[in-house]
């Protein structure tokens, strides 16, 4: 161990002191927000926007890649178990196939979460689309997860496979892949038929009813990626979603629901396209008017984001292009542990996205503490909106506290925290989901 220089260490304090105050001068914005983001000019949603905003479920509770907490993201056990939980939106990523399949898959290769580099050796590095969708079945989706949280690993997520868009829809409307007695999925083949050889197969799964289904039936959050990655996504979308009847501007099917359970997939807010890219929702609106849309914030120098600051100036200019292009949601990030992502849902803020006319879906949720920060609890002694809606405010603040300095929705990795602290019933505990569902330890 070395020996400090007392006499040394306290002069290099006072020098660091003197940087710091410096650095605290230099980074000092040259704007108050607490005294003008009330009356700074805010276009304002339409009254035709408005009306499709309120397609959307109050307090949503937004199962952000299904979970990313209790199981392998995006994949069948994730879905499955955010669907019985209670959650109102199945949250995923679109990518797509070589063969022009739409997966729910998040990151942009896929060395993270499967055995890629075993499977296709010099290939671990590659972008999704350069892959068929009989490729991407060859790879196990779920055993990284068992390494990377033991705590919550169980060997039945050894061998799951990379979901598409359809396969989830499916699974929002109560069904799960067919398997045989050694939990081999089934696959559809040309003529019609069923395989549980994926080489003889298209690569399609085939679906039967979910006999552990509880009858909860959540819609879905989708988000696009940039245009250059997947050109022309967002038109193909469209046509997907119109022929399998979750466009509900055009001739949405009937997906029957059970009194009592979540039946967001049977209402007009069934599905909600959420990107951060300014190109995608140009697109997005043009082929997909009169579907919820959401934009997402982050801080970013690419001009497609929002500016690389969370000032008034920078909120305002999010603000208004959303507006422009019928963007009904917000989507900030929040701060705080796990992710620590930049604070972009300050009750200022907030304020000035409801006064917009948009809605506030925060990500992502990881802790209580979270929930009660940006539902406002802190400024009600504690008290949460769920527990009292006449709560009082309780003490003095920079802030005129009111409702809409808070959120109105949020992604969750842990569906079952934002369930309890919504003060919503549950059937199971997270675990005994899993244990309803087949998935053993």
């Amino acid at each position: 161990m070395k020996n400090f220089n007392v006499k040394n260490l306290l002069a290099g304090v006072l020098i660091l002191s003197g940087i710091g105050f410096a650095g605290c001068e230099d980074d000092t914005p040259d704007y108050n927000p607490y005294n003008n983001y009330k009356t700074y000019p805010l276009k304002e949603l339409s009254a035709e926007a408005k009306a499709v905003r309120d397609y959307v479920k109050a307090d949503a509770v937004i199962a952000h890649r299904g979970s990313t907490f209790w199981a392998p993201e995006e994949t069948e056990a994730a879905f499955r178990w955010a669907r019985n939980m209670g959650a109102d939106y199945l949250e995923l990523d679109l990518q797509r196939t070589s063969d022009g399949v739409l997966l729910a898959l998040h990151d942009g290769n896929l060395q993270r979460t499967s055995n890629i580099e075993s499977v296709f050796p010099g290939q671990d590095d590659y972008p999704v689309s350069r892959f068929t969708l009989k490729q991407l079945r060859e790879l196990d989706a779920g055993s990284w997860f068992n390494i990377d949280k033991p705590e919550n690993a169980r060997s039945s997520f050894k061998g799951l496979q990379i979901c598409t868009l359809e396969d989830v829809l499916l699974i929002a409307e109560g069904m799960k892949v067919k398997r045989n007695s050694l939990n081999q999925p089934y696959y559809k083949v040309e003529d019609g038929s069923e395989t549980i050889d994926l080489k003889a197969s298209t690569g399609v799964f085939v679906f039967v009813v979910d006999d552990k289904d509880n009858g909860n039936r959540p819609g879905i959050y989708a988000e696009t990626k940039e245009p250059y990655l997947f050109p022309n996504m967002e038109a193909d979308l469209a046509v997907f979603l119109s022929e399998v009847g979750w466009n509900v501007t055009d001739s949405p099917k009937v997906i029957p629901t059970t009194v009592g359970k979540v039946d967001v997939a049977n209402t007009k807010g069934r599905f909600i396209l959420q990107t951060f890219s300014r190109e995608s929702v140009v697109k997005l609106e043009k082929v997909l008017p009169g579907v919820p849309k959401c934009m997402l914030l982050w801080e970013d120098e690419s001009a497609g984001y929002v500016r690389p600051s969370n000032s008034i100036e920078s909120i305002a200019e999010f603000i208004n292009f959303s507006v422009e292009y019928n963007c009904h949601i917000a989507g900030p990030s929040i701060a705080g542990n796990p992710n620590k992502y930049p604070e972009l849902t300050e009750p200022w803020m907030c304020e000035m996205y409801h006064r917009a006319g948009m809605i506030v879906h925060a990500y992502s949720f990881d802790t209580e503490d979270q929930l009660r920060k940006y539902n406002g609890d802190y400024f009600y002694a504690g008290v949460s909106r769920f527990d009292d809606p006449a709560r009082a405010i309780s003490g003095d603040f920079q802030y005129d506290v009111n409702p809409n300095m808070f959120i109105d929705g949020g992604f969750t990795n842990l569906t079952d925290l934002s369930m309890k602290y919504q003060k919503r019933s549950v059937d199971e505990t997270a675990q005994d989901v899993f244990e309803t569902l087949g998935y053993n330890l």
